[in-house]
This record gives C-alpha cells, sequence and structure tokens, in this order.
C-alpha cells in the first residue's frame, strides 16, 4: 500500500490553507495528499478524484520527494508563447496609439497593419490569428466609434452667466427650454427583438419627405408647447415665439435654447428688440444634447411615432405626431426632464 509519509501539524495546516488558495488541479493535488495523510488508500482516492491510481501514485510520490513545491506543474515541452507578458504589453500600447504616430497614412490599426508595424519595429512576429486572440484577451473589440462634439472653452462662464440671469428675473418670469427637430417618412431605425439570423426589414419610402417641429417645455410645471412647420428657418422660430408671447400674455419669458443659426439671425434679433418681453438665454456650445431636456421629448417622439414604421404619407406621420403629443401629459413631460 502506498501513503504520503507522515506530516506534522505544522505540514498539515499549510496545506489545508493552499486548498482554500490554489483553484483546478493544484487543489485536488493537496487534497489527496490530505486523503492519504488520514489513511485513504490510493483506489479509493482515484475514485474520489476520478483520475488513475497511476495518477495519484505520482503525487504523492512527488510530495515525498520535494515537499510542498510538488504540487505545482513543471515547465511543459514545446515551442515558447510568442505571445508572452512583453509582447502583450507591447501590443496594447501601440495599439493605443494611432497609426499616424508611428508614421504611417491610414487612422486605425487593422489586424495586417498592426502584426506588419509589430514585426518590422519590435521583431514580434505573429500571425493574424495570434494577434487577434491576444487583442480579444487584452479586451479590445472591433467595432465602429462615434462621434463626439467638441468642447467650448467658456462653458463653465457661460453656465453661470446663464444661472444668474434665471435667478435675477422676477418671480413671475416664466423659464422655458426649447429647441426644434425633423421628422422624416423615413422610418428611424431602432434596436428590437428579432430571430437570430432573420433580420427585420423596414420598408422605405420612395420619395422622402419631411416637417419641422418646434417645442417648448415648461420645466416648473411640466406644460408643453409644440408647433409643426414645413420648414426650419428663422421666419418658422420667430412664428413660434410669437406663440410662447400668445401664451402667456402678461409674463416675462425666458427661454433656454441652443446656438443654432436659426436662433441668432439677424431677423430673430430685430425681433427680439421689438418685443422685451421675451429674452433668449443660450447654453454653452455643442452642450445642448445634453442639457436641454427637449431633447429628451425628441427622442421619445420618434420612438413612439416614427422607429421601425413606416406611414403612408406625410400627412399621416403629422398626424402620429400630433396624436403622440394629445396624449403627452404634464406628468410625463416631467418625467423626461428629470
Amino acid at each position: 500500500m502506498v501513503f504520503v509519509r507522515p506530516l506534522d501539524d505544522r505540514e498539515r495546516q499549510q496545506l489545508r490553507r493552499l486548498t482554500r488558495q490554489e483553484v483546478g488541479r493544484v487543489s485536488e493535488r493537496i487534497r489527496m495528499i490530505l486523503l492519504s495523510n488520514r489513511g485513504y488508500t490510493v483506489p479509493q482516492i482515484a475514485a474520489i478524484f476520478e483520475c488513475a491510481e497511476a495518477t495519484v501514485r505520482h503525487w504523492i510520490a512527488r510530495f515525498d520527494a520535494q515537499g510542498m513545491e510538488g504540487r505545482r506543474d513543471r515547465p511543459r515541452p514545446g515551442r515558447p508563447r510568442k505571445a508572452d507578458a512583453a509582447a502583450r504589453q507591447t501590443i496594447a500600447e501601440q495599439v493605443t496609439t494611432p497609426p499616424s504616430a508611428a508614421g504611417y497614412a491610414c487612422g486605425f490599426w487593422t489586424v495586417v497593419t498592426l502584426a506588419a508595424h509589430l514585426a518590422t519595429g519590435f521583431g514580434l512576429k505573429l500571425s493574424r490569428a495570434t494577434l487577434r486572440r491576444v487583442l480579444l484577451a487584452l479586451d479590445f473589440c472591433w467595432r465602429r466609434p462615434r462621434h463626439v462634439l467638441p468642447d467650448d472653452p467658456a462653458a463653465a462662464s457661460k453656465r453661470w452667466s446663464l444661472c444668474q440671469r434665471v435667478l435675477a428675473a422676477p418671480q413671475d418670469t416664466v423659464l422655458l427650454c426649447q429647441d426644434e427637430c425633423d421628422v422624416h417618412v423615413l422610418p428611424v431605425l431602432r434596436a428590437m427583438w428579432m430571430r437570430r439570423g432573420q433580420q427585420a426589414r423596414i420598408p422605405t419610402p420612395g420619395t422622402n419627405r419631411k416637417r419641422a417641429v418646434f417645442g417648448a417645455l415648461e420645466p416648473a410645471t411640466g406644460r408643453w408647447l409644440y408647433q409643426v412647420t414645413q420648414r426650419k428657418r428663422a421666419v418658422e422660430f420667430i412664428a413660434f415665439l410669437e406663440c410662447v408671447l400668445l401664451t402667456y400674455p402678461d409674463r416675462a419669458v425666458l427661454v433656454i435654447l441652443d446656438n443654432a443659426s436659426i436662433h441668432t439671425a439677424k431677423a430673430v434679433r430685430a425681433w427680439l428688440a421689438d418685443h422685451p418681453r421675451l429674452d433668449l438665454l443660450f447654453l454653452p456650445c455643442y452642450s445642448g444634447q445634453e442639457h436641454n431636456p427637449v431633447e429628451k421629448v425628441w427622442w421619445r417622439l420618434k420612438d413612439r411615432v416614427a422607429a421601425n414604421r413606416l406611414h403612408g404619407s406625410i400627412e399621416a406621420l403629422v398626424e402620429a405626431v400630433h396624436e403622440f403629443f394629445g396624449s403627452f401629459t404634464p406628468e410625463a413631460a416631467l418625467q423626461l426632464a428629470a
């Protein structure tokens, strides 16, 4: 009968601790030693771990000869890995550096160009499959980037100035957030459930047509004002502002909006000079998507009305817009603006 050599208390405690620290096959080997020390025979241990009896004898002999270090795997024969830790670090550094910094004319790395760069610049010759596998293991993926708007260097001062204007306004002043969007007969595509391998098909119109929608939200009450117009120009914007003044006939109105050209046109400035009861407060450049709650209203509108569905005509689309806003309650508006 083969049993492990006698163990003292210190060795048993150390082995028990290692069973909790090690994983996989190494942990099993330590448990084999402990079971053998408790009097389990080689056939019994082999049955517990569902392995060959020769495997149990091998690890008992390794422990008797080498002690605690006998539990570990020895270096395996074969060609050493090309993508070792140093190579992986080099790959991570290079793939996050633009190709232009290395003198290439391309704007992004592909597996082919990156493999050639690693081979010529670092002597690291990897197959495309190996390089792709390493990139995935390093948590890189192949996907499209997204556009981002530039930052306004004066954004902080503009926001502070806007807040001061709002705080200094009379108590009965109406504060509105305003924006406009286009709705197209061409359906907006949004993610949806479909069977794998059977991509859903959304019909498109023969000729696309669109309408402009001007909207203003009163954050204090959730009141929503809107107009559907043929086009989206300064003249239509002025017409919408006149509608705003008619809605609030006896109160000053502050309108927070972005820096679109139709908001800053000469005609708009001239109209504002003749209507001092209404004033425009401009957000920092390129920040409307983030700070204007009306953007969320447009997202909900297009999601409910235009996403993945083709209306028969522009008139049907406009009617769907009116139906959506007919049920757009102040509570729903405030929930979106939150």
